[in-house]
């Protein structure tokens, strides 16, 4: 009887550490990591701190089938090796990229002897991906002098210099990959709505569940191994400080044929949890239960009852976004990761815009951004189309203004944040907020005088605005020396 407790506790024990995972090698500098999912299953990561890419493999009789490559194929390579050791065999059947990023792509060549499984829309993102790499390279270059800026600081603690350290070996060697002419691998198999892959053994159910993180999004349902691939949709709780692709959940990438399909196949899953011990982000850093991915459906679904009639029957915009704060409508997902009031608002105007076909402000408004030479004029023309037609046009102050701190704090625009605030006090001619804001633009400019007379409107529309009334007394002073 002690010898089979013994016995036991030994399986218990080994089983256990299993699941754990492995950091005793490394790969270019970065701490390999091996976890076993369940039997035959694995995922492979580096790094301690940037959110990278995980890879996962499952072993099944017509092969191995891996999920999502990474952005640099020099990394896949060196997967490919601990996943062939790890399930002792070398057989590489099929890839399925979860979505069409390029940190799940770009080492789709590492697996160009395979079969490679991806949504339709995935080639597209390639496409677009690859015509970015010049310009890329350019902010990963920005990058690696950003972080060897603050380590030459002496300002970081350990764990801060460890991580930037991190990030320098990854920017160069996705530098060394943008620069070496590289050619995408395209999926060879597409699908749409849903695709079953049988390997004998094991199925493979691949959902459609674009519409939030990019339209090409997919979920993986492998039922013999009680797992769900959920790509970078969300995560409900972050192992790491830079949550990277998890750090937002917001609905803002579909079109309106994508949400009904988005709705049908995730309630699907949901009737499914009995099937499904494990919920694996795309990211090695997100972590994610059964209750996330509920509370987050849940959250889609109020969206699109209470958005859709609003932009179909032309009610009040505005009105309601001022009605339907995060707090007061979902405060059981305020401070859940990747639940913010930004990507709530984003999620709202998404919606609005493509249910009721109105042009979206901000989004034009940042499609002027890369310009830097002809903001103003470009600024000019749009606001001008704005104010004819305001009717094709809608907007959310706090929007307007949050962008145009953006420009002003962020960006150092001060020219462009007076213009964008400007623009957002003619929309708003009675809001103090919208005022105050322009007022405070006015005075990063130099122009005192015009602060002052904002600052005093502001005052008239919230005699409670103390912030506007100590910059009165401080522009007075000012004025008077």
């Amino acid at each position: 009887m002690l010898k089979k407790s013994l016995f036991l506790m030994a399986l218990v024990l080994f089983m256990a550490l299993a699941t754990l995972p492995s950091a005793a090698e490394s790969v270019e500098g970065l701490s390999l990591h091996v976890k076993a999912l369940a039997p035959g299953s694995v995922r492979v990561w580096v790094g301690d701190y940037v959110s990278s890419t995980a890879v996962c493999a499952v072993a099944t009789k017509k092969g191995i089938v891996v999920i999502d490559s990474t952005d640099i194929p020099k990394l896949d390579q060196a997967f490919r090796k601990v996943i062939a050791r790890e399930l002792g065999r070398n057989d590489f059947k099929y890839l399925i990229n979860t979505h069409g990023h390029a940190d799940h792509t770009n080492g789709n060549v590492v697996y160009a002897d395979c079969q490679i499984i991806a949504h339709e829309s995935v080639p597209d993102m390639m496409r677009e991906n690859f015509g970015n790499h010049s310009r890329l390279s350019g902010w990963i270059k920005q990058d690696i002098q950003r972080q060897k800026d603050q380590i030459a600081s002496g300002k970081l603690s350990e764990e801060q210099k460890a991580a930037a350290e991190e990030r320098l070996i990854i920017n160069a060697m996705s530098d060394e990959f943008l620069n070496s002419s590289p050619k995408p691998a395209f999926p060879t198999k597409t699908f749409r709505d849903k695709m079953v892959l049988d390997c004998g053994d094991v199925t493979f159910e691949l959902y459609q569940s674009g519409g939030t993180h990019t339209r090409s999004d997919i979920f993986i349902l492998v039922p013999q191994k009680g797992i769900l691939f959920t790509g970078d949709m969300m995560a409900d709780k972050w192992l790491s400080d830079t949550p990277g692709c998890l750090a937002t959940f917001a609905v803002r990438t579909g079109e309106v044929a994508d949400y009904p399909v988005l709705v049908r196949n995730w309630q699907a899953l949901i009737e499914r949890k009995d099937e499904i011990r494990q919920f694996i982000p795309g990211h090695w850093n997100g972590e994610l239960s059964f209750a996330g991915f509920r509370n987050r459906f849940e959250y889609l679904k109020t969206l699109l009852t209470d958005v859709e009639p609003l932009a179909k029957t032309g009610g009040d915009f505005n009105q309601f976004v001022a009605g339907y704060p995060l707090k007061d409508k979902f405060p059981h997902l305020v401070g859940s990761p990747g639940i913010t009031n930004q990507g709530h608002m984003m999620s709202v105007s998404h919606l609005y815009k493509i249910f009721s076909g109105k042009i979206s402000v901000v989004d034009a408004l940042q499609g002027l951004f890369g310009n830097p030479g002809t903001f103003a004029s470009e600024f000019s023309k749009l606001k001008e189309n704005i104010l004819k037609a305001k009717e094709k046009y809608f907007f959310i102050e706090a929007e307007l203004n949050g962008l145009g701190y953006f420009l002003l704090q962020q960006q150092k625009e001060v020219e462009g944040a007076v213009l964008l605030f400007e623009l957002n006090a003619e929309l708003h001619p009675g809001s103090w907020n919208a005022c105050d804001s322009l007022a405070e633009a006015y005075y990063e400019k130099g122009e005192k005088e015009k602060a002052l007379t904002m600052y005093k409107k502001s005052l008239e529309l919230n005699p409670a605005n103390e912030n506007g009334k100590k910059f009165i007394e401080r522009i007075e002073n000012e004025l008077k020396k």
